[in-house]
């Protein structure tokens, strides 16, 4: 088991310390090879929330600051291949699909939630005001655009996808790592 105190960026307000138990390599190895209800069901959904993805991003990038220094420090430290790509938008509520299968599946994960308060689309970080002056959130945010610029877009939210089915949002390894490095914050 390990502690993790928790920020919220994704799906859950934590404001406490809770004990997680690190995924299992049998449970690691599984996300290498999921069900195929799994696959099937993130398939389904993929077409529709990679374009979704692309379209906030497209529309929220000409409206988001730059990085600042220490956060471009950060950003190379943790694997961002180009920090000034990234920026960073503060909104009081972020994004939803339109489509009601993709809406009720996103809700499911967390999206949309009064507790979201950091979110990554492509190289915008999405922020809510409450959020956007938090190193914590913004490194954490700064860890899943190197995750993308790793695995490349399409992989890493298929990859994210995935483990939200089979591990949650408390347990999932791209959450994890971004916990883990965001304490080596701005």
């Amino acid at each position: 088991m390990r502690i993790l105190c928790l920020f919220t960026t994704f799906s859950l307000l934590l404001s406490g310390c809770m004990i997680v138990p690190r995924p299992t390599d049998q449970e690691l190895l599984a996300l290498d090879n999921p069900p195929p209800a799994v696959l099937e069901k993130v398939e389904y959904f993929f077409p529709g929330a990679i374009s979704w993805y692309e379209q906030v991003e497209a529309e929220l990038l000409p409206k988001g600051r730059p990085l600042s220094q220490r956060e471009t420090e950060f950003a190379i430290r943790v694997g961002v291949k180009d920090p000034s790509r990234v920026r960073i938008v503060v909104l009081n509520d972020f994004p939803i699909p339109s489509d009601p299968e993709l809406r009720k599946e996103a809700e499911r994960i967390g999206l949309g939630s009064k507790s979201e308060g950091g979110r990554t689309n492509g190289y915008v970080i999405l922020l809510k005001p409450w959020t956007a002056e938090s190193n914590a959130v913004i490194s954490h945010e700064l860890v899943h655009v190197a995750q993308q610029d790793r695995l490349g877009r399409e992989s890493y939210l298929r990859r994210y996808l995935i483990e939200m089915e089979m591990m949650g949002y408390s347990r999932s390894p791209l959450e994890l790592e971004a916990y883990e490095k965001q304490s080596s914050s701005l």
